[in-house]
């Protein structure tokens, strides 16, 4: 997504000479000047960019640029711009609630709002301290564990939470890359549970048993009811939603709301 009349482009998976990362699992490689949080340029490897710390506003040209918390995952954050006649906030997935270490999504009054419906159905979510005990649950009943997620970012999550409840757990080569720029030390090499990719196509052993943790699984973004609520609060005169819930969230919240998809572009400054 492009702010047009800036140079701002959002999440672009394209090259890009001034690109802002909601989170390190929604951004291509090669783009000039990164808009991050410090943690999400640790994750993604970027090296010479100077991280934006959440809630400090700054300026790029006449553009004041404030990165606000998504709750999405580790470092993720929503960008909110401010033009002085028109204001946008752009978040990509958020998670209402917050957890240990890692706060929930922010909210700042918007004249528009970009934000992801990444849920193809409209399910009641778990709590993610009772997730975690749910998978523990099934990690100990197995002899040869195997944990598949679909981001870094999830991994590290799940390695935090079940190292909190004694369970330790060994990465593969991509978790554990993933799991030394972030500094993290949750990850043993030796532990009976792996932890892997779902892109990461490297063939197990016979024997292992594989659960593939998802976003119904484990509440990484927020419910329909947690989304809705917080787009009521930005206040948001225009209401644009991207993922596979988007067609829900946009009947839900009405005619100031569209749906932005490929191959559509919108012009969200006038």
């Amino acid at each position: 997504m492009h702010l047009t009349g800036t140079p701002i482009w959002c999440d672009a998976r394209r090259r890009r000479d001034v690109c802002f990362v909601s989170s390190a699992d929604r951004v291509g490689p090669g783009h000039g000047q990164l808009i991050a949080t410090p943690l999400t340029l640790a994750l993604i490897g970027a090296k010479d960019q100077l991280g934006a710390p959440v809630r400090r506003p700054f300026t790029l040209g006449t553009l004041r640029l404030e990165l606000i918390p998504s709750g999405r995952g580790m470092g993720a954050a929503a960008l909110h711009v401010d033009a002085g006649d028109h204001t946008v906030l752009y978040a990509g997935p958020v998670r209402t609630t917050a957890q240990p270490a890692l706060e929930g999504a922010d909210v700042r009054a918007a004249d528009a709002v970009v934000v992801a419906s990444p849920l193809a159905e409209d399910v009641e979510l778990p709590a993610v301290p009772q997730a975690a005990e749910r998978l523990a649950a099934w990690v100990r009943e197995q002899a040869a564990p195997v944990i598949a997620v679909e981001s870094a970012i999830d991994g590290l999550e799940i390695a935090t939470w079940l190292a909190s409840l004694g369970i330790a757990v060994a990465g593969t080569k991509v978790m554990r890359e993933a799991s030394l720029r972030a500094g993290m030390t949750e990850l043993a090499p030796k532990a009976q549970v792996l932890l892997k990719l779902e892109s990461d196509r490297a063939k197990l052993p016979a024997g292992h048993a594989v659960h593939h943790v998802n976003a119904t699984t484990w509440p990484f973004v927020a419910s329909d009811r947690e989304l809705l609520a917080w787009i009521d609060q930005t206040r948001a005169k225009q209401v644009f939603v991207t993922g596979a819930g988007a067609e829900r969230i946009v009947a839900a919240v009405g005619p100031r709301a569209r749906l932005l998809g490929p191959p559509r572009q919108m012009s969200l400054f006038r």
